[in-house]
């Protein structure tokens, strides 16, 4: 496991968090002060913050902001920090104006770690929030710990945007203590399925548990509509899109696997990491150079533009969340391709239990080139996969997320 509790994977490489794509936004700052006219200003309160452990781009870090931006848009003293920068901050696109940095590295010793922890105290002390929004495993441990220390009425919300088994053994039951915690007012899993690993949790842990699913920022939303409507619909069949960090946790090695499988398959992957090199040797092996196109990171507009040329989304994941990069396929009509984990099952099936795209076994490569083959040949197919798609789409939006969780940081939970 990385230092922050972040997953590693089998090669003891550490995991980031999702995909490495540029965010639309950035108008809320370290704390943002709205006017005490707004509607629902709450100028009179501590602000609300959304934390991290580290500031490494992906999907993580666009929904904080997305959702500290919505709130500052509804009147609310909103702002952002995280612990520590990550170990590339250069490559991140870190805005320092949204994202506060209580340190400057990574703690890499038990006295550094306690200067750490010193430093957030003085740093709750001084804003003096009315609530906290953590996420990632050290966050979740380190800041509830600070809030009692520090003998401040801050409310914690601890959340969950990944499996429990995908996180540092010590970390998660230190979790399952500091939960118990007064301060802690909720727990927040982006999925019930990410809930469900949650399960060993104490009583008192697990009756704070709430989900409250992901959803595109309003801006996203009406982007990806607008694009939608004046495309009309226009694909190229054979064309697979993959959005996504180059990682481990995405499971490339498979999805390349299939495509060598399936004759006249083009794949464009839109994103950047770690594993490319290893990624390009495989392609190379593979005999598919002239069939997988390594796009690189690119603005979210351009992303979605070249996304919805495409003829459906496959992301074969080992684990998830909830992803932002499938919302955003489903609601460009891409019919979806997913691993047949609890995490993504849950993520293509509607409210009313109907299965909206199509789960492939981890491992079972051939079943995946099957169905990519399937839905590049069959337009009937690909057609009603594509309505099932915008089916749960419209089951998500910003507007209930952001609802859900201002009712839940200003009138909601107090401490148990």
């Amino acid at each position: 496991m990385g230092r922050d509790g972040s997953p590693v994977d089998q090669r003891g490489t550490r995991r980031p968090r999702l995909a490495s794509r540029a965010y639309a936004g950035g108008q809320c700052g370290a704390v943002t002060m709205t006017p005490s006219h707004s509607p629902g200003a709450t100028a009179s309160a501590g602000p609300m913050l959304f934390c991290m452990t580290h500031s490494a781009a992906g999907g993580l870090r666009e929904i904080w902001s997305d959702v500290a931006e919505g709130l500052a848009a509804r009147g609310h003293r909103v702002g952002r920090f995280v612990l520590y920068p990550p170990a590339d901050p250069a490559s991140e696109g870190i805005d320092r104006k949204a994202w506060h940095h209580i340190a400057e590295s990574a703690p890499r010793s038990p006295l550094s770690a306690l200067r750490l922890l010193y430093r957030l105290i003085v740093y709750l002390r001084r804003v003096r929030p009315a609530a906290v929004v953590t996420a990632m495993p050290a966050a979740n441990v380190l800041v509830p710990l600070a809030v009692r220390l520090a003998g401040s009425s801050t409310r914690v919300f601890l959340s969950h945007h990944s499996p429990t088994h995908s996180h540092n053994r010590l970390l998660d039951r230190l979790d399952g203590w500091t939960g118990c915690l007064r301060c802690v007012a909720g727990v927040i899993s982006v999925s019930d399925a990410v809930a469900a690993t949650l399960a060993h949790k104490s009583a008192c842990y697990r009756t704070k548990c709430r989900t409250i699913h992901n959803a595109l920022p309003e801006l996203i939303e009406r982007l990806i509509d607008d694009r939608r409507d004046e495309a009309g619909g226009a694909r190229e069949p054979r064309r697979v899109v993959a959005l996504g960090r180059l990682s481990y946790q995405k499971n490339y090695p498979m999805l390349l696997a299939a495509v060598a499988r399936a004759p006249g398959i083009v794949l464009e992957i839109i994103g950047g990491g770690e594993d490319e090199a290893e990624l390009r040797a495989q392609v190379d092996e593979l005999g598919i150079v002239d069939r997988v196109i390594f796009a690189g990171v690119m603005p979210r507009a351009a992303a979605l533009e070249r996304a919805g040329a495409g003829a459906m989304f496959v992301q074969v994941s080992r684990y998830e969340g909830h992803s932002l990069a499938l919302i955003e396929a489903a609601r460009l009509g891409l019919p979806l391709i997913v691993s047949d984990i609890p995490e993504q099952v849950e993520a293509i099936t509607a409210a009313d239990g109907t299965r909206c795209g199509i789960a492939v076994p981890l491992g079972d490569v051939d079943g995946l080139a099957r169905q990519i083959i399937h839905l590049a040949e069959d337009p009937a197919a690909a057609a009603h996969f594509s309505a099932a798609a915008r089916r749960i789409a419209a089951e998500r939006s910003n507007r209930q997320m952001i609802d859900i969780y201002e009712q839940m940081l200003v009138g909601g939970a107090q401490p148990r």
